[in-house]
């Protein structure tokens, strides 16, 4: 017994009926199941071996569909004999072409090949007849309706269309069998009732939906609306334009400024007839015609500014070669004050308190030197004796007061010897007391290792209490180690105190100021490397940045003052350049290099802490900048240095 024994079309009878049971049982369609009982069937399986197969996809529903499904198999096999039987009598009989009532119909009547005998194959079994009367009773909506309606009226007139050929192929081809004309007058006229009654059903529903207006041309009233058959208005859905052009248009047609009406000038109160609303116009250029030489003149200034140009840099080369431009450059450095020399007096400040008179003698007589010089009887020699004061002698201020000791450095074994003495010292301490009575002896240290020798009998009776004893004795042991190491360690603020205690020198005696001048320092890299170890140093300084001059001035101790010198004279890589790294034109470009110009001691410090001054103006305002801060003569240190850097 095998599927293949029932054909095609009992076959796919037989799965559309395994697929309509399936979803009955599940409440929806799974194909699988449907595929593997047919697959059982195919595999000729017996009932229980079926329902082993199918038991872990329906469960419960199992037994019922298995015993159905065999029995709807049966049905169809006992169909097929049948069939086969009569089919003897069917080949006797003369054959006539098929009719193509099926295209009408669809698949629900299939034609034999005699017109007497004929077998109806694929009938609309009765849940498609319930689910064709549950769709027509079902609300539609109106696009659904209108669906509907009309593969309905194409079924119905292709059906018509059918009918009326098969006649007349039916008298061309001329007598027929009457048992076969009378069956097929029968089928055909059932076909039409069937296709009245299903054209009576459409129209009932199609006058219960009241759709409006279907297959009817719009209907508009007096304002311009859309009404339906009952005569409401109908809301359009006017179409908005999506694309940025079409927005930008209507915008532009709904914005459009239009020249007022003369009845509105003449009944809006509100308008004024000096605003007029002005076009947008072009004004026409007007030429214009340069004057004769124009153009030659232009072209001779060029020349002579060119000409000027080069004498300018040979007058400079040759400058340099003679050392002339340096020189120049220092002199313009110095200050007006300076420049201006002090007249010469009439007579000096320490010869003042000597001479009686109120300026040299410059004549050309002899004058003697009590005239010159007085008596020394005169009140201004008193002060005057053989005795010398010499001044003073003062330490200098960086110097200390007293050498401080040498420390003694031990060796690692007297070291250890010491740490010894110190601990058994502290032991025998301990011990005197508990002799005394001040302090309870303390408990035995136990431990696994040596339980059984401290604790002898103890351990014997009950070793499980014993052990857990020893283990919270060295638990507890535990605690209170960790808790020592705990109090012992330093708090987050007082570890920030201990570091700045440590970068912190002593600066009472004297202030170390150092000086660096460096070429460029447009890297960020660069900045931040020299801004972040100052602080951390906790130097107070300056980092002033100007155009192809740039110094860095610090303030602090001397053993930072060193780390810091080393960073910026050997760590820092000052022609290494993260932005132009690819850039091959690198060796064009000037070496950029970091100069220390002057290194120093003062009593106090210039700033009160590390800042960053960047000058984009005129250069000179960065000495005016450090003249508040009374440092100014680093700068022209700094400017001399580019000096000679640019000669060398």
């Amino acid at each position: 017994m095998s599927v293949e024994t029932l054909g095609k079309n009992r076959t796919e009878q037989l799965r559309f009926w395994a697929g309509n049971k399936v979803k009955d049982l599940l409440g929806y369609s799974e194909d699988t199941v449907v595929t593997a009982a047919i697959a059982c069937l195919g595999r000729r399986l017996t009932e229980n071996q079926t329902k082993e197969q199918l038991n872990p996809l329906l469960e419960d529903e199992t037994n019922g569909f298995v015993e159905e499904l065999y029995v709807r198999y049966q049905q169809l096999l006992d169909d097929k004999k049948h069939d086969t039987k009569g089919s003897a009598v069917i080949q006797q009989q003369p054959k006539v072409k098929k009719r193509g009532i099926e295209d009408v119909f669809g698949d629900d009547v299939e034609d034999s090949t005699d017109y007497g005998v004929r077998k109806v194959s694929k009938m609309k079994l009765p849940h498609e007849q319930e689910e064709e009367t549950r769709l027509i009773q079902t609300d539609l909506t109106p696009a659904e309706q209108r669906k509907f309606d009309e593969m309905a009226m194409k079924q119905i007139q292709k059906l018509r269309d059918k009918v009326m050929k098969d006649e007349d192929k039916r008298r061309s081809k001329g007598s027929i069998n009457k048992d076969g004309a009378k069956a097929y007058l029968s089928e055909a006229m059932a076909s039409k009732d069937r296709a009245s009654i299903l054209q009576a059903k459409i129209n009932q529903r199609m006058a219960t939906l009241n759709l409006p207006g279907i297959a009817k041309a719009p209907v508009l009233d007096k304002e311009g609306r859309t009404l339906d058959a009952s005569g409401k208005a109908i809301s359009v859905i006017k179409h908005e334009p999506t694309l940025k052009v079409n927005l930008r248009e209507s915008k532009r047609k709904n914005f459009k400024l239009e020249k007022p009406d003369d009845n509105q000038t003449v009944t809006n109160p509100y308008f004024d007839p000096r605003m007029r609303i002005k076009g947008a116009t072009r004004q026409p250029k007007a030429m214009k015609f340069n004057e004769a030489g124009k153009f030659i003149q232009l072209a001779q200034k060029q020349r002579a500014q060119s000409k000027l140009e080069e004498l300018q840099r040979q007058i400079a080369a040759t400058a340099k070669k003679t050392g002339i431009s340096t020189v120049a450059k220092r002199v313009m450095l110095t200050d007006d004050n300076l420049a201006k020399e002090d007249p010469v007096p009439e007579v000096e400040w320490w010869d003042k308190f000597i001479l009686v008179t109120e300026n040299y003698s410059t004549s050309d007589t002899p004058v003697s030197q009590e005239e010159l010089l007085g008596s020394v009887s005169t009140p201004k020699y008193r002060e005057i004796t053989h005795l010398i004061e010499h001044p003073i002698s003062k330490p200098p201020p960086g110097a200390a007061e007293t050498a401080p000791p040498l420390s003694v450095v031990l060796t690692k074994k007297e070291r250890r010897k010491l740490r010894t003495q110190r601990r058994l010292e502290r032991q025998r301490e301990e011990q005197e007391k508990i002799r005394l009575g001040l302090i309870p002896p303390p408990p035995p240290k136990v431990r696994i290792a040596n339980l059984m020798r401290v604790l002898c009998s103890e351990a014997v009776q009950d070793p499980t209490k014993v052990e857990a004893t020893v283990r919270a004795q060295a638990a507890e042991r535990q605690k209170k180690h960790l808790k020592a190491n705990a109090e012992r360690q330093l708090t987050k603020e007082q570890r920030s105190a201990k570091k700045i205690a440590k970068l912190t020198e002593d600066t009472s005696q004297g202030v170390h100021i150092a000086v660096f001048r460096i070429d460029n320092l447009s890297n960020p890299q660069h900045k931040y490397k020299v801004e972040t170890n100052a602080t951390q140093f906790l130097f107070t300084g300056l980092m002033l940045l100007a155009k192809d001059n740039n110094i860095v001035i610090v303030e602090g101790g001397p053993k930072g003052l060193r780390k810091f010198k080393r960073l910026m004279m050997v760590r820092i890589k000052w022609n290494e350049d993260v932005r132009n790294r690819k850039n091959q034109e690198d060796d064009k470009r000037p070496k950029n290099q970091c100069k220390l110009i002057w290194e120093g001691t003062r009593k106090t410090r210039y700033f009160s802490k590390f800042t960053t001054k960047l000058i984009t103006g005129d250069p000179s305002a960065a000495k005016e900048f450090l003249a508040k801060y009374n440092c100014q003569n680093f700068w022209d240190l700094a400017v001399c240095e580019s000096i000679v850097s640019e000669d060398v």
